[in-house]
């Protein structure tokens, strides 16, 4: 497994790649938005796939956001980024090597947020998506989010 911590303003972010045996279902609360491969699962700690509507998530309060994806395309390396918009502007937290990946195979990214007092109030479109070789757009899925607090 390997482990690449971030840091922002809005944000703290922990993000990791795992290549550990994921289990394939629905999307859940949030939606595909685009990418050559499949997104099998999305699990939000402390949330349902039944639940409807924005996600809550409270201020300086570490959520755990849990990604399964199969590529379309086998990479050498892929790159994640973490890309949260909202009233205060579009912010790209992460971007970075997270490791290679095979064509088909099942793949967990796992990404932790805890947002800043400067969100709380606000609804914020948080996208995570997953990039092969710097190119290849794999994954994506988007999550309207509430911030409490």
């Amino acid at each position: 497994m390997k482990k690449i911590t971030y840091s922002a303003a809005a944000c703290a972010l922990a993000l990791v790649l795992s290549t550990a045996q994921a289990h394939a279902g629905p999307v859940g609360p949030g939606e595909e938005c685009g990418g050559k491969g499949t997104v099998s699962d999305l699990r939000v700690l402390g949330h349902t796939a039944t639940d409807t509507g924005p996600i809550t998530l409270d201020v300086d309060r570490t959520t755990r956001l849990e990604m399964d994806y199969r590529p379309a395309h086998s990479h050498a390396t892929t790159q994640l980024r973490v890309r949260t918009e909202g009233a205060f502007g579009t912010f790209v937290y992460a971007r970075g090597s997270i490791g290679a990946v095979q064509a088909g195979a099942l793949y967990t990214v796992t990404h932790e947020m805890a947002p800043s007092s400067l969100m709380a109030g606000q609804n914020v479109d948080v996208r995570i998506h997953v990039t092969g070789d710097n190119t290849t757009w794999e994954a994506c899925v988007r999550l309207d989010v509430r911030i409490t607090g």
